[in-house]
């Protein structure tokens, strides 16, 4: 019809999705069961569910029709109806010349516990089409899965034997052999699928695999630092892969070394990935090497979009080595970037209220006050100006900020303490001292600077 002819258009030509939808909703005022547009829709929609509903019915319209019986099969994966899909896909086989198809069916036949039929039918796709690699790897992985192991290690020698030169067939019985214990067989034919191209990077990636398999971490550190040098795998795997390493603390401690190769590896090769560069610092801060994170650190924040963290790591690393003129400057860099970002305010304050400038100190504590978007951090805030406000000797501004805290946050625990302590230095309220430091106590059993005001407000009571 013209009006499915304006829908394919608008799909094919302009990409114009709603203008197609349009379309198809005037076909289905004439005829709601128009299958070409039905099976358009299913391939629109976005709702796995909806898929399966519009392909269904397209199918059910003309059931002679193999596209719409395929997108139907695809509809049903896509919205994980694995059951049902395999009665359809034994249906696309019987009409289908791709291999693929026999793929999706012998996978599905094994996820429906036919592991025995699943193989049936790569035997059959290999009798129509010859043998294709990734079809024998699946056939010889249901034959290891159905204990055949024989049969799986003769159907990997015969794929040698014909295609000597491809390093995938050595893989595959390396991994056979190795399924089944017998690692100097599994040892031998991965080297010698490395043999055949020492610069691809399955074959490494498959050894790596092994070694990972048995634990032998060392090692498999070993084939990562090749791994790490190849340009054919890609940064982001690299990434990912040390994010993964990096995690394994107790292996990050034995290997240090292997590790420390890796992540220098990883920035020689790749000096201009900042994500790089901020693992590289992460991991110069966990082998103690500051003076060179904080370099590198501080080289990060020169990129044209620093991050926060970026700001907050140098900050970090300046106030471990007690420099508070260097956490000032940054601070005030960061904020320059971030001018309402709570955590960077109230790090100014504390660092103007260790200054004795405690006017500088509430103005930052005010500001923080404003973009403050939860009652903890208010109550955070609040208690920091009482502790400005009592280094001023202002005890009823103090006592009110105090307040104004346990109003956001009853069981602030650290404003419960210099509360009661403050409380009982002048002998008043002693009971309401005791009260709250007992609560402070009960959220912090073993504080060391609770039990002494504990002490000192039991002392006041006599």
């Amino acid at each position: 019809s013209e009006l499915y002819a304006e829908a394919i258009k608008a799909v094919s030509i302009r990409q114009d999705t709603l203008g197609a939808m349009g379309a198809i909703e005037a076909i289905f005022q004439q005829d709601s069961n128009y299958a070409p547009a039905l099976n358009l829709l299913s391939r629109l929609t976005r709702v796995p569910k909806n898929a399966v509903e519009y392909s269904e019915k397209a199918y059910c319209q003309d059931t002679t029709n193999r596209y719409y019986l395929e997108d139907y099969g695809g509809a049903l994966i896509r919205a994980n109806e694995y059951d049902k899909a395999v009665g359809i896909f034994e249906k696309i086989v019987a009409k289908s010349t791709e291999p693929d198809h026999y793929r999706i069916y012998a996978l599905l036949l094994d996820n429906n516990r036919r592991t025995a039929e699943a193989v049936s039918v790569l035997d059959s796709a290999e009798v129509r089409f010859g043998r294709i690699p990734q079809l024998g790897r699946m056939r010889q992985y249901f034959l290891l899965k159905t204990g055949q192991t024989l049969a799986a290690e003769a159907d990997a020698r015969k794929a040698i034997e014909e295609a000597p030169y491809l390093a995938e067939n050595h893989i595959a019985l390396a991994e056979i052999y190795a399924s089944t214990r017998r690692d100097s067989l599994a040892l031998v034919s991965f080297k010698q699928a490395i043999a055949i191209d020492s610069l691809a990077i399955e074959p490494w990636g498959a050894l790596g695999e092994y070694y990972q398999k048995r634990g032998n971490k060392s090692a498999y550190l070993t084939i990562l630092e090749r791994l790490f040098a190849n340009t054919q795998l890609p940064l982001q795997a690299k990434i990912n892969e040390w994010k993964s390493l990096a995690n394994d603390i107790n292996s990050y401690r034995k290997f240090f070394a292997k590790y420390d190769a890796l992540i220098k590896r990883l920035y020689i090769y790749y000096p201009e990935s900042k994500e790089v560069s901020e693992l590289y610092a992460q991991h110069l801060i966990r082998s103690g090497n500051i003076d060179a994170a904080l370099t590198l650190c501080k080289q990060l924040i020169d990129y044209k979009s620093p991050k926060l963290d970026d700001f907050t790591k140098v900050i970090e690393i300046e106030n471990h080595l007690n420099r508070p003129d260097s956490v000032r400057r940054y601070t005030d860099l960061a904020l320059e970037r971030f001018p309402h970002n709570t955590d960077l305010l109230h790090m100014r304050g504390a660092l103007a209220s260790q200054r004795k400038d405690y006017d500088e100190a509430l103005a930052n504590y005010n500001e923080a006050l404003k973009h403050a978007d939860n009652d903890t951090l208010r109550s955070t805030l609040w208690g920091a100006i009482g502790d400005v406000e009592h280094q001023r000797n202002d005890k009823k501004r103090c006592y009110k900020a105090y307040e104004k805290a346990l109003h956001y946050f009853a069981d602030n625990s650290m404003v419960l303490n210099n509360y009661a302590y403050y409380l009982s230095v002048e002998g008043r309220n002693l009971e309401r001292a005791l009260t709250m430091i007992t609560r402070a106590l009960s959220l912090s059993e073993k504080n060391s600077t609770y039990l002494d005001t504990m002490a000192w407000v039991l002392y006041k009571l006599g």
